[in-house]
């Protein structure tokens, strides 16, 4: 017991020493988002969150042509420009690898059609039968009325690339490369390796999956591990988010670059449109694609960046986006990050929720946030704009670093008022556990505190052969306190047991 409570208090000291980055920040509607960290000079690099759209369910890397139309749930079409900075950053970092492409097993690129022949069930991906609710202004009014069929697809392989395989699009067929930046789809279980076989539109009962298809998870966890734990769903609209993310301690400190990236489909304006970037039309495209759906292609991906210095205890804020990102996501272009100009919606009165203002402004005049510190990591969510807002206290550019966006920094804490509660009382967020992982732990009735990490039995385990959850909650060392009361009290009523039965 003496040994197991020695490990376990120096697993809790080392929790309360990590360090933690907390960024903090509200999102409008469907907004699909990554965020990531980079030291200066570019030798490290970590992914701290990636939206389950791209992460799971693949919209970056499925079958279907880069321009074919959206829809609500659309299940085709490869959205390369989705988060185009962040795949790019990823793949450029010295020893990442990319993910295989998956196309149409058997159809042309530019077809959206069911046909029974490649098709199973998907639990996801819909398409309606009703061209008015595939438009844009069906979006949120929706769902998907009847059981869908989709294609899932086959890996691409060299035979592909040499015969010039290829996807229609508005300035001709454009050749596809081996490989793709962005995770393959892996929220379906597929018939191709399972002891039951999927009916497909009332037909033959044999499986219509290739092969392939079972084999999308684990590639996608071999080209990012941590892919899992990374994932994260959908924000809510104009619902203020928290994300802690403990610093690897194998980084050292210094400066590093901080970054959210962001892009909502069909975000027009005067520089991005459906007049500007419509359905592409050519006997390439089959009568649903050209039909069916809306062109999603407005305003490409916005990007916020904020200059830190891990080893620090200190808040960075910003008020405007950094730059945003290519439209296509593809080329020798398509991880540029371009400095924000006019052609980029930048006024929250007359354009809520888009461009900039996909990222909605918080209380103390900020769109993004990251609180660094060398203490346990709270995952809070605050009420009406976040924790330890400013009180409106004006930005400060002295963090930015050369030719930056600026960035803003918060004033001193003795310019500031008395911060407010922690965190939303019954509130449940994610939070690290000892040795790795993640677990939940939920705001104490006060708003002051977190209760204990409750990690996984799964999660890995202190060395003592128990998984104790002392995470990064205020109860933490109380716990330990009593869990050795709790030992010692049983061993003093059993020696007082043995006592008494004794001749």
């Amino acid at each position: 017991m003496v040994v197991c409570l020695a490990v376990t208090a120096a697993a809790a000291r080392a929790q309360t020493a990590a360090r933690s980055a907390t960024f903090r920040f509200t999102p409008t509607a469907r907004a699909q988002i990554a965020i990531w960290i980079e030291s200066a000079d570019g030798a490290r690099f970590a992914t701290v969150r990636l939206t389950q759209a791209v992460s799971l369910r693949g919209i970056g890397n499925r079958p279907g042509a880069s321009q074919m139309n959206s829809g609500y749930h659309w299940p085709y079409g490869r959205r390369e420009g989705v988060l185009p900075v962040w795949a790019h950053r990823r793949a450029a970092v010295p020893g990442a690898t990319l993910f295989p492409r998956v196309i149409f097993q058997r159809r042309p690129e530019g077809y959206a059609s069911r046909i029974c022949e490649d098709s199973t069930p998907d639990s996801y991906f819909c398409l309606s039968f009703s061209v008015q609710t595939t438009r844009k202004t069906g979006l949120d009014a929706i769902t998907c009325a009847s059981p869908f069929n989709s294609d899932k697809g086959r890996i691409m392989t060299a035979a592909d690339v040499a015969s010039g395989y290829s996807e229609p699009s508005m300035i001709g067929k454009r050749p596809l490369p081996l490989d793709s930046l962005y995770p393959p789809r892996r929220d379906f279980v597929t018939c191709a390796d399972a002891s039951t076989m999927n009916t497909c539109m009332g037909g033959s009962s044999a499986c219509q999956d290739h092969t392939d298809s079972g084999k999308y998870a684990d590639m996608a966890r071999t080209v990012m591990p941590d892919i899992d734990a990374i994932t994260m769903a959908t924000p809510p609209e104009d619902q203020p988010v928290a994300i802690t993310f403990p610093i690897p301690s194998e980084w050292p400190d210094g400066d590093y670059l901080a970054y959210l990236e962001v892009n909502t489909e069909g975000d027009y304006n005067e520089s991005y449109n459906d007049t500007l970037y419509p359905t592409p039309m050519s006997q390439d495209w089959d009568s649903w694609a050209l039909s069916y759906g809306y062109p999603f292609r407005g305003q490409p991906s916005v990007v916020f960046k904020l200059a830190i210095h891990v080893g620090n205890a200190e808040t960075v804020s910003a008020a405007e986006a950094f730059g945003y990102g290519s439209l296509s996501g593809v080329g020798s272009e398509g991880g540029t990050l371009w400095p924000l100009d006019a052609t980029i919606s930048d006024n929250a009165t007359a354009a809520p929720g888009s461009g900039v203002d996909r990222l909605r402004v918080s209380a103390g005049n900020y769109r993004l946030r990251l609180e660094l510190n060398n203490g346990p990591p709270d995952a809070g969510v605050e009420p009406d704009g976040g924790v330890g807002s400013d009180g409106g206290a004006g930005p400060d550019a002295a963090d930015a670093s050369p030719g930056d966006a600026p960035a803003a920094t918060d004033a001193g804490a003795d310019s500031r008022p008395p911060p407010p509660p922690l965190c939303v009382p019954g509130r449940t967020v994610a939070c690290a556990c000892v040795g790795g992982g993640e677990g939940a732990q939920t705001c104490a009735d006060d708003g002051n505190r977190y209760q204990t990490c409750q990690c996984s039995p799964l999660a890995p385990r202190d060395g003592c052969g128990c998984s104790c959850d002392i995470g990064g909650g205020a109860a933490a060392p109380t716990g330990l306190v009593l869990f050795a009361l709790v030992l010692w009290a049983r061993r003093q009523r059993r020696n007082r047991h043995l006592v008494r039965r004794s001749p």
